[in-house]
């Protein structure tokens, strides 16, 4: 009696196509994991602007107004200014307001109101901050904006904003679009004491 043992071809060809379904499965999870870490890192980016902006405010005392400048990786050279109106009042970037629900967000800087910050450097309320590169990469260009308003014994409530900038679009009254869905990033403090 002759017993052959093994696979027959058929046998190989369908686990074959098993195999190949399963790696291709693994493959497009690879790729959305890349595409959510590079993703992942423009939105720390603008975290970490939002940050640098607040905590250098806050090294200036609160009932003083100053302007200071941040370079950005591109060399640019941009103004920061600290004043403030009293509030109920605020100087700097619009603001969403109590008309836009929900009520919420309406102290968020509203990033659907054109850019009124102009070019560099600036009207010292906002900023097209370039980051560095990796890798040889180009950086990536920031909407940042921020709005103060003075409060009562010396301080000072600062919002910031920012988020990437796309192509300018005539959608929303000619307000920068980005060129994929991104939220911003929208910090506030107090400053003062």
């Amino acid at each position: 009696m002759n017993r052959q043992s093994g696979m027959t071809l058929i046998e190989l060809m369908i686990a074959m196509t098993v195999l190949a379904v399963g790696l291709a499965g693994i493959m497009s999870i690879v790729i959305a994991a890349l595409l959510s870490n590079g993703r992942n890192r423009t939105d720390t980016s603008a975290t970490w602007l939002s940050v640098m902006i607040i905590q250098q405010m806050a090294e200036i005392p609160a009932n003083q107004d100053k302007i200071f400048t941040i370079t950005d990786c591109a060399g640019t050279v941009w103004r920061v200014n600290t004043a403030g109106a009293t509030a109920p009042l605020n100087t700097g970037a619009a603001l969403k307001g109590t008309n836009n629900p929900p009520m919420w967000v309406a102290n968020d800087i509203d990033f659907n109101v054109a850019a009124a910050y102009g070019a560099a450097p600036g009207n010292g309320y906002g900023m097209l901050y370039v980051s560095c590169g990796t890798n040889g990469s180009a950086g990536i260009a920031y909407d940042v904006r921020w709005n103060v308003s003075k409060g009562v014994e010396s301080t000072k409530t600062v919002i910031v904003g920012a988020k990437i900038r796309g192509a300018a679009s005539t959608a929303a009254g000619g307000a920068e679009q980005n060129f994929y869905y991104s939220m911003p990033v929208q910090m506030k403090s107090v400053l003062g004491t």
